[in-house]
């Protein structure tokens, strides 16, 4: 599996939801079996701030993401005065046995 951290830095609080909204409206292509994400989690730093996590089935994933819209999502985000920080890797996953995970298949 194959991690990705993103911390965006915004002028204002509506600029930060409406990427969060934008976002959001992505996962239907994102989540299902040709768009590779597992989980993405959305951790409301502050009003200006969200940092978000990305969990991929493998790195490919990721990669045609990117090709396909995000790395345009992304620098549209700093050419309107959005500060953008990354961090990827390789990511070993380990869950609560709360978690009801019967159905999941992470190949």
């Amino acid at each position: 599996m194959y991690g990705i951290t993103v911390t965006v830095k915004l002028q204002n609080k509506l600029a930060k939801d409406s990427i969060v909204m934008s976002l959001k409206n992505m996962s239907e292509d994102l989540f299902n079996e040709n768009g590779g994400l597992l989980i993405r989690c959305f951790t409301e730093v502050s009003d200006t701030q969200i940092d978000m996590f990305h969990l991929w089935k493998n790195k490919s994933y990721l990669l045609k993401t990117r090709t396909k819209f995000s790395n345009k999502f992304w620098n549209d985000i700093k050419e309107m005065g959005g500060i953008v920080s990354k961090s990827e890797g390789e990511t070993v996953i380990e869950m609560s046995k709360l978690i009801n995970n019967a159905n999941v298949q992470i190949k």
